[in-house]
């Protein structure tokens, strides 16, 4: 974890010069998202406002301005506060099929209702920032979402191909 936060430190100061760092142990909040990602927590913007707002409120409550960086130890308070206690699992990406129209019987849902799920509903996205996702998350090139995602998709199939867990048990597994 010190490590990201670590880097997140040098990555703002620039990656490619020789001149001396100035590490200050602190990082600037803009990072703060990318730094729960690289630990498996992915906020949502609500989440990430919330965050924001708890750093501004305690802030306040000092009676000191808004903060623009945070530090190791309060990152870290930030992160144990607002990650959920359990991961993403496979019931939970199952349920999610569902809640999303996937075929009862076959687990399956349209490529088209998936896309327009995640491009239209909760915390859209748009197309282009669907098809950077896409692009990190299986580290393909591609020149279409339709080259990732196939006609006909399943949880299990979703889960494995593009999000990466290696764990998904077949149903009836233990």
């Amino acid at each position: 974890m010190k490590d990201y936060f670590y880097y997140a430190q040098i990555h703002t100061q620039g990656e490619d010069t020789t001149a001396p760092r100035k590490i200050e142990g602190t990082v600037e909040l803009t990072v703060v998202p990318n730094l729960m990602r690289a630990l498996g927590y992915y906020p949502s913007e609500s989440e990430v406002g919330d965050m924001m707002v708890e750093l501004q409120q305690e802030a306040a409550d000092k009676g000191l301005p808004d903060p623009t960086v945070i530090n190791f130890e309060r990152f870290i308070a930030l992160y144990v506060n607002h990650r959920p206690v359990f991961g993403v699992g496979k019931d939970q990406l199952a349920a999610a099929f569902q809640a999303l129209g996937a075929d009862p019987y076959l687990g399956t849902m349209d490529c088209d209702d998936l896309l327009q799920a995640l491009t239209g509903e909760g915390e859209p996205m748009s197309h282009s920032e669907l098809e950077e996702c896409l692009q990190a998350l299986t580290g393909s090139t591609i020149s279409s979402v339709y080259d990732i995602i196939p006609p006909q998709v399943e949880a299990k199939q979703f889960a494995e191909d593009i999000l990466g867990f290696e764990d998904y048990a077949v149903s009836g597994e233990a």
